[in-house]
C-alpha cells in the first residue's frame, strides 16, 4: 500500500486520481475535514463527478456533530486491508497513528470532552503538566490533539498518560505503507493557496458555512481554517476581504506545519516535486502488476 502526503494546494488529490484512475485503485483519504458531511467547499473535497469515478474512503463518514481521531482511520483502513489503495490527505498525523500504532483508549465521555474542550491551550497544558510531567514533556505545548486526549484518559481512568500508555501497548496494523511526500515551490504554493481561496468564495463557501452554523453550532468544526475565519466576517468582527487574507495566511502557516511535521516525523520516505513522486510511484506500481 502506499501514500501521498503533502502540505495542502501541493497537489496530492490530483496525482492520487490520476493514479487511481491509471491503475484501477481506490483511494483511503485521511483528511480531518474531508471525513465530515456537509463540509465540501471548506475541505476542498473531491468533486461529486470524481467521487462517481474513483471509489472514495474516509469523506462523509462522519457528521459535523461527531469528533474525528486517528482511531476512526486505524479501524477504517484495518476493515479495508485487503483492498488495492493509495491512501492520501494533510492529515499526517493521522497516518502517522497508524503507522506507529494505537494504544486502545477508554470510551469517550461527553461531559468529560466537553470539560476538556472549555479549557484554553495554557489551562489544558499547566493541568496536564501537573498531572504527568514525563508525558508532557514529550509533546508541544502547542499539541492540542495529544494534550486533550492526555486529559481524558486521566480523568477517564484515574491513571496518568504514562502510566495509561505503559499498561496499554500499542497495537500495528498488519499494511506496509510506502510514503511519498509531494513538494511544491513556495512561490508556487502561495499562489496557488490564493487561487484556490479565491475558487472557495465563488463557489458558495460563505452558504456554506452559514448552513454548518445553522444547523451545528457546537460543532469542533467550526475552528477549522476556512470556517473560523468565515464565522468572523458572519459576525462582523472583519470584512468579506479581510476573511479572504485572513484564510490564505492561516493556509500558508499550515503548509508550513505540515511541511514540519512531514520532514521530522517521516524517515523511510520518497521526497521530490509533482513528476517526480509521480515517476516514483508509477515504477513501484508497475513492479507489482
Amino acid at each position: 500500500m502506499l501514500a501521498i502526503i503533502g502540505s495542502t494546494a501541493s497537489g496530492k488529490s490530483a496525482l492520487a486520481f490520476y493514479l487511481a484512475s491509471k491503475y484501477k485503485l481506490d483511494i483511503f483519504s485521511i483528511d480531518s475535514l474531508s471525513i465530515y458531511k456537509y463540509i465540501d467547499i471548506a475541505s476542498a473535497k473531491p468533486s461529486k463527478a470524481e467521487l462517481s469515478q474513483i471509489k472514495h474512503y474516509g469523506i462523509d463518514v462522519l457528521n459535523p456533530d461527531e469528533k474525528c481521531n486517528a482511531k476512526l482511520f486505524f479501524d477504517l483502513l484495518n476493515s479495508l486491508s485487503q483492498k488495492r489503495l493509495i491512501i492520501v490527505g494533510g492529515s499526517s498525523f493521522y497516518l502517522k497513528s497508524i503507522i506507529d500504532g494505537l494504544s486502545k483508549i477508554p470510551q469517550q465521555n461527553k461531559e468529560i470532552s466537553k470539560y476538556v474542550e472549555s479549557l484554553n491551550k495554557y489551562e489544558a497544558y499547566q493541568l496536564l503538566t501537573k498531572i504527568d510531567e514525563t508525558y508532557t514533556s514529550k509533546i508541544h505545548k502547542n499539541d492540542t490533539y495529544r494534550i486533550a486526549k492526555g486529559l481524558e484518559i486521566y480523568l477517564l481512568t484515574g491513571k496518568s498518560p504514562s502510566v495509561f500508555f505503559m499498561e496499554n501497548k500499542k497495537e500495528k496494523l498488519n499494511i506496509e505503507i510506502k510514503i511519498f511526500e509531494l513538494i511544491k515551490p513556495k512561490e508556487i504554493l502561495i499562489k496557488d493557496i490564493e487561487s484556490r481561496t479565491k475558487a472557495m468564495y465563488e463557489n458558495g463557501l460563505i452558504d456554506e458555512v452559514q448552513n454548518l452554523i445553522s444547523s451545528y453550532p457546537s460543532s469542533q468544526t467550526l475552528k477549522a481554517i476556512g470556517i473560523k475565519e468565515i464565522i468572523s466576517f458572519l459576525d462582523s468582527k472583519i470584512t468579506k476581504e479581510q476573511s479572504k487574507e485572513l484564510i490564505i495566511k492561516n493556509t500558508i502557516q499550515l503548509a508550513k506545519r505540515q511541511r514540519t511535521f512531514n520532514r521530522t516525523q517521516f524517515c523511510d520516505i520518497f521526497r521530490g516535486d509533482f513528476v517526480e513522486v509521480k515517476k516514483a510511484i508509477e515504477e513501484s506500481l508497475d513492479k507489482n502488476i
